[in-house]
């Protein structure tokens, strides 16, 4: 019955609001909206449906600064590596000072020839390795490793 109202209160979705809830020729049982007319009428449940909530993408909600460029400004393809990492470094802690942010390193890795990949995470108040079993990439490992970050993060509200 849950279903059958969140389906009739999609916002902006004409499909279920104009469906006609006509007699269907299945052999063994009844659709799926013929069965929840019968469930509603058996128990006498008037229901209308009410619109679902609207989902707003937190960037919606306040604005967020985004700078994708090292602090100072360098052409990244005229830099070592090593230098960048330094680079990449100095800009996280001249944006977002040690003292008023807590720096969170995640990483997903899956080497060359395995099926397996695993999740690390690093910070201040905990750091962890998590191997994800078979047949998981390294994208997998990313979104894990954020993942239980922002979970461990939730535990750990008291040392923020």
């Amino acid at each position: 019955m849950l279903l059958h109202e969140k389906l009739f209160g999609i916002p902006g979705d004409q499909y279920w609001k104009a469906y006609e809830n006509k007699p269907r020729n299945l052999k063994t049982q009844n659709g799926f909206i013929q069965k929840v007319t019968e469930i509603q009428t058996k128990l006498e449940i008037k229901s209308k449906p009410q619109p679902l909530h609207q989902w707003r993408k937190p960037v919606d909600a306040e604005q967020v600064e985004c700078y994708l460029h090292l602090q100072p400004n360098k052409v990244k393809g005229e830099i070592r590596t090593d230098t960048l990492r330094h680079l990449a470094l100095e800009t996280m802690s001249f944006r977002y000072p040690p003292e008023k942010w807590l720096h969170n390193f995640t990483d997903g890795s899956q080497m060359d020839g395995y099926i397996h990949a695993g999740a690390g995470i690093c910070c201040e108040i905990f750091s962890c390795y998590m191997p994800l079993g078979q047949h998981s990439t390294a994208c997998d490992g990313e979104i894990e490793a954020v993942h239980t970050t922002l979970r461990l993060l939730n535990l750990h509200q008291n040392k923020l």
